[in-house]
């Protein structure tokens, strides 16, 4: 029974959290706390963003008269995924707009003087610091809820606003240093669209391709071998059975583990789960000098959370097993996600039957 041992102390690893500690763990503001509070359940990306700039902090950013027109025709002409309906003049409008055409990549429109560009270029590194501490925030206040659909999505955003492109757009590959817009073109032509496509491509077919001499090719070769190719096998071995001479005082896991039933009875049966996370790289993933953190979620077919792990590519050496207990319904379908916090282009999802 020491699987089960291990699911259940995995269950209890992590109590609920308050209100308070998730406020002071990212020192936001009481009211701007209040407002990711009023999130609604299984928000989309829209609501998310909006609700995240919306955070009283981006009231320091005020539309100033002469980026007016420069925000309309971002709102209008750019194709940006989400609009402002209303009159554009609020702070938030600002973050909400200008951080969407930052991710489009597709250049902002000739709107604003020279000094306005550089000091709106300025205001914007200030922006994403802020918006990383409110996401985060976002992504545990819909934790602590069991909106496991609104972490997801949250986790989503928050992935898209570190890695400075939208999820699922061949833009990823500007997140190779050295490849700018007219090589992403160049790629996106020949069929590359993504880092696991150029990574496989050789190296003097990648010279070939961006009219570039050696040692170009070796050299993006050898940066986009850090990126993290994820790697999960995940199954369901079976209920659990309660073991009356296990012992409740098994150590527990150090990692961020989180279930619905850490804080209450379960309302559904108990099942006994195995996930296997790595990476296919040859060596330990580091992209753009940092080893990676990871999340891996479980979510259930209503959307309601139904496990959570958060914890970085050092524990992946070798693959990492965890054994765990999911508070699922006989033959329910489980939506499981892995993939690296800030960067795009590693999401693994699999839909798993819970069954014996």
């Amino acid at each position: 029974m020491a699987e089960a041992q291990q699911a259940v102390s995995s269950l209890q690893t992590l109590a609920s959290e308050t209100s308070h500690e998730i406020q002071l763990r990212y020192e936001i503001s009481a009211s701007t706390f209040k407002i990711l509070r009023e999130i609604k359940s299984k928000p989309d990306a829209r609501d998310i963003l909006r609700n995240a700039c919306s955070a009283t902090e981006f009231k320091s950013f005020p539309m100033k008269k002469e980026e007016t027109a420069f925000f309309r025709a971002i709102n209008d002409n750019t194709g940006i995924p989400y609009q402002v309906k209303e009159f554009i003049s609020q702070p938030w409008h600002k973050v909400y707009l200008l951080v969407q055409i930052d991710l489009l990549k597709t250049g902002w429109p000739n709107k604003l003087s020279g000094p306005s560009r550089k000091e709106l270029t300025k205001e914007l590194a200030r922006m994403y610091k802020l918006l990383d501490r409110v996401l985060r925030c976002l992504v545990d206040i819909l934790g602590e809820r069991g909106d496991g659909k609104g972490v997801y999505v949250a986790l989503e955003v928050l992935r898209c606003v570190k890695a400075g492109v939208w999820e699922g757009s061949d833009s990823q590959l500007l997140q190779i240093e050295g490849i700018g817009q007219a090589k992403k073109d160049k790629l996106v032509k020949a069929n590359i669209k993504n880092i696991k496509q150029l990574s496989a491509v050789e190296f003097y077919n990648i010279e070939r391709i961006l009219s570039r001499n050696p040692p170009f090719g070796q050299t993006i070769l050898h940066k986009v071998a850090g990126f993290p190719r994820l790697t999960l096998d995940f199954e369901i071995i079976g209920p659990y059975t309660p073991d009356s001479t296990a012992n409740s005082k098994s150590s527990a896991p150090h990692e961020d583990n989180r279930s619905a039933t850490d804080t209450e009875k379960p309302s559904k049966p108990l099942w006994i789960a195995r996930a296997v996370l790595g990476f296919s790289n040859e060596k330990l993933p580091h992209w753009k000098g940092r080893t990676p953190w990871l999340t891996l979620l479980v979510q259930g077919i209503d959307g309601r959370l139904v496990w959570f792990w958060r914890g970085s590519a050092n524990r992946l050496v070798d693959k990492k097993e965890i054994i765990i207990g999911l508070g699922a319904k006989q033959n329910e379908k489980l939506q499981v996600s892995f993939a690296c916090e800030e960067i795009v282009g590693t999401l693994i999802e699999k839909d798993i039957r819970v069954s014996v």
